[in-house]
């Protein structure tokens, strides 16, 4: 349980193998918890929310460099669509000025592209196979469109960057067709080292993990050198390559590629899974966080889009001892007040998520279809039952102004369920503790600035799949 909740930490809950279960909430704590939600909360329609709405977030919010965006699922409606409304906001207010997004390098360059010049085909763009499946939606590509349209009469547009380094193949071709325009010796003796891993096959399908993972040892060892070869070429490049515009992109184009081979190296034929540690399963979230801070301008403000368990800034000290680490855990850290985050929860409903057999790397690197989760997150112990208790649809509140004292205190350190489910999880296992696993919910006030609350949940408006290539 603990390799897959470190590696893919938006599968199913944060989890920690040294943790001990904590005592539930009392009557009284509880009680304490409503009462403020009712107070403090800010309570809103679901169906029908505005600029209005989300003037105070806007303002609680704003000032910060980047602004982490979460989601309590990655296949649901309301936290995806209230994310890019609140996204909206911000960019009016001119509050953000860069959108980093969950996704790969050249995926974002895309969009980059498309929402500061109009150039590309948007719905080509949301099918791209270097784009995560899990946001081929309405939701994504709705905001996607109107950041096209703020564009259009803007000063200063918006600008949209990938943090995410999943896409080692897509990653090292660019790198080396930068190499290539300026040293065509040295392009062909660092093309030797990256084997069958350029080009990258448009036509077929299948991602930079599955290439990866059918190549035999010797192969994953030679082209991991050669990623690495390619990258170093960056630190001594010729003048005239360092004076292109293109430079920095194409150096941080390598890095990428290089970090793909590291949070993969799990999936080597020589890899251990016994020595395996809760650190060689944060590497993604490491990198991406150094990505967030790389790619992001002077001056410039940010809001980050990604899971919940990925912006988070905090978790149980216990799980912090192990290695585990989140984006946004490195991000405060760097940025102290300059780092927001904003997380979800809900109470009962439906969403997409693949259905996950077992915890094993198998199962991690399937690419199972996803399907329509019918759950619930309002059982004792779950989030969601707290704030069924204000009769409220849908309501935000705000952990940063949360009252002291001893009850509320007391229940602040309460383990409670989010509903927090990624691309996958296992409904049989759902939200239920297992202390010997390390499966565990994390505490009741740990994590977010702000929380928002859905009482229904259903799922995303996912796009018509492509159809198979025939082979």
């Amino acid at each position: 349980m603990r390799r897959l909740n470190a590696l893919v930490p938006a599968l199913l809950v944060l989890a920690a193998p040294a943790a001990q279960a904590q005592s539930a909430a009392s009557a009284e704590e509880e009680a304490a918890a409503t009462g403020w939600f009712k107070a403090a909360g800010h309570a809103f329609d679901p169906s029908a929310y505005g600029e209005a709405d989300m003037a105070p977030l806007v303002a609680q919010l704003g000032g910060a460099r980047i602004i982490g965006i979460g989601e309590a699922t990655h296949g649901g409606h309301q936290d995806q669509a209230f994310k890019a409304e609140l996204i909206k906001a911000l960019v009016r207010a001119g509050q953000v000025q860069v959108l980093m997004l969950e996704a790969n390098r050249a995926a974002a360059a895309g969009f980059d592209r498309y929402v500061r010049t109009g150039e590309g085909n948007p719905a080509a763009l949301i099918h791209s196979r270097s784009f995560f499946a899990t946001w081929k939606d309405d939701e994504f590509a709705g905001l996607i469109l109107w950041l096209r349209a703020w564009n259009m009469q803007a000063r200063q547009p918006v600008r949209i960057v990938g943090i995410d380094c999943q896409d080692g193949g897509r990653d090292a071709q660019a790198a080396l067709e930068f190499v290539r325009s300026h040293d065509p010796r040295a392009a062909r003796r660092l093309r030797a080292g990256l084997g069958s891993l350029v080009p990258v096959p448009e036509a077929l399908p299948g991602r930079f993990l599955d290439w990866f993972k059918s190549r035999d040892l010797a192969e994953q060892v030679k082209v991991t050198a050669g990623v690495g070869a390619l990258a170093a070429w960056f630190d001594s490049a010729p003048a005239a390559a360092r004076s292109d515009p293109g430079f920095a992109d194409a150096r941080q184009a390598a890095r990428m590629a290089v970090q793909g081979f590291a949070i993969f190296k799990v999936f080597r034929h020589d890899f251990d899974e016994s020595k395996a540690s809760e650190a060689d399963f944060s590497l993604r979230d490491r990198y991406m966080a150094d990505n967030a801070v790389a790619l992001l301008g002077a001056g410039e403000h940010a809001a980050l889009w990604a899971h919940d368990t990925h912006v988070t800034h905090a978790v149980p000290a216990s799980w912090k001892d192990l290695g585990f680490l989140a984006v946004g855990m490195v991000l405060e850290e760097r940025l102290g007040d300059g780092y927001r985050t904003v997380g979800f929860t809900w109470s009962r409903g439906a969403f997409w998520a693949s259905t996950i057999a077992d915890t094993s790397l198998a199962s991690i690197g399937g690419a199972q279809r996803p399907v329509v989760q019918q759950l619930v997150n309002n059982r004792p112990g779950e989030y969601g039952a707290l704030f069924d208790a204000t009769g409220a649809q849908a309501m935000w509140v705000d952990f940063t102004r949360r009252p002291r004292g001893e009850v509320l205190d007391r229940w602040a350190r309460r383990p409670y369920w989010r509903g927090w489910a990624g691309w996958g999880t296992m409904p049989g296992t759902w939200q239920q503790a297992d202390a010997a696993q390390g499966y565990l919910p994390g505490d009741a006030a740990s994590g977010f600035d702000v929380l928002v609350w859905f009482r229904d949940l259903s799922p995303a408006r996912r796009w018509p799949a492509l159809p198979t290539a025939k082979k």
